[in-house]
């Protein structure tokens, strides 16, 4: 039996982050699978996990538009903190899923593997990543998510207790944010 893990990214993992998410399940006697959940939409609307901030389970479950209802959205932040500017971070120098996919998945698979040891599968959504997270959590049977954002995206989310709002919609016992390594 394995422990299934799905982590959820915004950009390229740095090798500190792959450490970071590898740390959490170090101590578990079971193998860890690793399902990382890449959005090929990380600024717009439809992806990343800023946008899960504006997704509402109506959304989803496509009675509304896909965007923020104010005051009646499940996942609504009263005031969405636009991401960083690439050049305000370090981490500017790692691959954005906008620009290239393909060194994203690779980099951030290959940084996860050498920290943890374990399969890393790779997903990639195109349109709704509420819809993506849901679907990957069932599929795969996950026990958790991790979720590496942005300093301000991981702001975002302990000041609306997203993490709350986000285990009860996924069905999964624990959901954790980290922060990119900066």
């Amino acid at each position: 039996m394995t422990y299934d893990v799905v982590v959820l990214i915004e950009r390229e993992m740095s090798e500190g982050d792959a450490r970071r998410v590898a740390a959490l399940h170090a101590r578990y006697e079971e193998p860890v699978d690793y399902h990382l959940l890449v959005s090929s939409h990380a600024e717009s609307g439809f992806g990343g996990p800023m946008a899960l901030l504006g997704s509402s389970f109506a959304d989803v479950a496509g009675m509304t538009a896909s965007r923020a209802v104010p005051g009646n959205a499940m996942f609504a932040s009263p005031r969405p903190i636009p991401p960083p500017e690439p050049s305000r971070t370090p981490t500017a120098t790692l691959a954005d899923p906008d620009v290239d996919l393909a060194s994203v998945i690779e980099h951030s698979s290959r940084h996860l593997r050498a920290a943890s040891g374990y399969a890393v599968n790779v997903s990639i959504t195109h349109g709704e990543i509420l819809l993506a997270l849901m679907s990957l959590v069932k599929s795969t049977n996950s026990h958790e998510v991790v979720v590496v954002a942005w300093p301000e995206t991981a702001a975002s989310f302990l000041c609306s207790d997203w993490t709350t709002k986000a285990r009860k919609a996924l069905k999964v016992p624990r959901v954790r944010i980290l922060e990119h390594d900066t």
